[in-house]
């Protein structure tokens, strides 16, 4: 249950229809309502089923086309739930916008993996350029502003984990790691996310708790390796433990630089291999999620069972 702290405020969930958003949406307008009795959610089309369903739940729909102005005005949190491609087209726009309007938070869509120790020189994932230089923007432009920048990084959601294309193939049970099988995978369930983003805000909204936030911080339902994963697998589904195989992670990577691909899972590949996707010894899950006395974090396996 959320935290029973007085602490309420209003907020805005951009492109709260989306993938993540809606995770997040939900969240705030079921378990932390309490806190947040104005739920605000930008969508395209407000009669899209999603839309209608955060409606039901009290949402209060706006259009994405409507002047961020408007949409922000008398907001306490602002959570930027949009994709990378729809954040270039409205960035400067809504970074201009949050700097008017001043919220108290703004948690800029950074959940996913943690590019900022990438060593691509030369042939990363254009992506995440992309993502560095929002950032960027987004920085220079709050620098001096009372808004609290939050960046939350979550490694992989959890109902994408499942992929072949990170040598994860549970339908041949076949497990496949770039170096050591060991390597573990930092991953959070979507309602994970939506839980840690309000239970952040709300620590940022009191005054008692708002300097124990940083504004770079990560989570991580579950740090898994590739055994883990196998031997989940293998409980869940009442099968043989699955053969688990290695591939050269040097070769792998000369290969993915000599010829640059633009599939962003072959990067991340990459990224475990050279464990730069294992959170296990820098997370913030306790703060957001002290002792797991708010909710249980959703684990593989728990992801394993919901889906058969």
């Amino acid at each position: 249950m959320p935290s029973s702290s007085n602490v309420k405020g209003t907020v805005a969930i951009l492109g709260g229809t989306g993938d993540i958003g809606l995770r997040i949406s939900r969240i705030f307008l079921t378990e932390y309502r309490e806190h947040f009795p104005v739920v605000r959610v930008t969508t395209r089309d407000p009669n899209s089923p999603k839309a209608q369903e955060l409606a039901k739940l009290g949402a209060e729909l706006r259009r994405t086309s409507e002047s961020f102005d408007d949409v922000l005005s008398g907001v306490d949190v602002v959570i930027n739930a949009f994709n990378t491609e729809t954040i270039e087209k409205v960035g400067k726009e809504l970074t201009a916008a949050v700097a008017r309007v001043n919220p108290k938070v703004y948690f800029l869509s950074e959940f996913g993996v943690d590019y900022r120790f990438n060593e691509f020189d030369g042939y990363e994932h254009p992506e995440w350029p992309r993502k560095r230089v929002i950032t960027a923007d987004t920085k220079a432009a709050l620098e001096g502003s009372q808004t609290k920048l939050v960046l939350l990084v979550t490694g992989i959601f959890l109902n994408w984990l499942f992929q072949p294309g990170l040598g994860i193939d549970v339908e041949k049970n076949v497990y496949t790691s770039l170096g050591p099988a060991s390597n573990r995978i930092a991953t959070t369930a979507g309602d994970d996310i939506g839980r840690s983003v309000a239970r952040l805000a709300v620590l940022s909204l009191d005054p008692a708790t708002a300097s124990t936030v940083p504004t770079d911080l990560r989570i991580a339902g579950q740090n898994v390796s590739y055994e883990e994963i196998r031997d989940a697998v293998a409980r869940v589904k009442g099968v043989p433990k699955g053969e688990i195989r290695s591939k050269s992670l040097e070769e792998f990577n000369s290969n993915l630089k000599a010829h640059p691909t633009g599939n962003v899972l072959d990067y991340i590949w990459v990224l475990i291999g050279q464990g730069k996707l294992d959170f296990s010894r820098e997370n913030a899950n306790e703060l957001v999620n002290p002792g797991q006395s708010l909710w249980k974090w959703k684990t593989v396996e728990d992801q394993l069972r919901g889906s058969i």
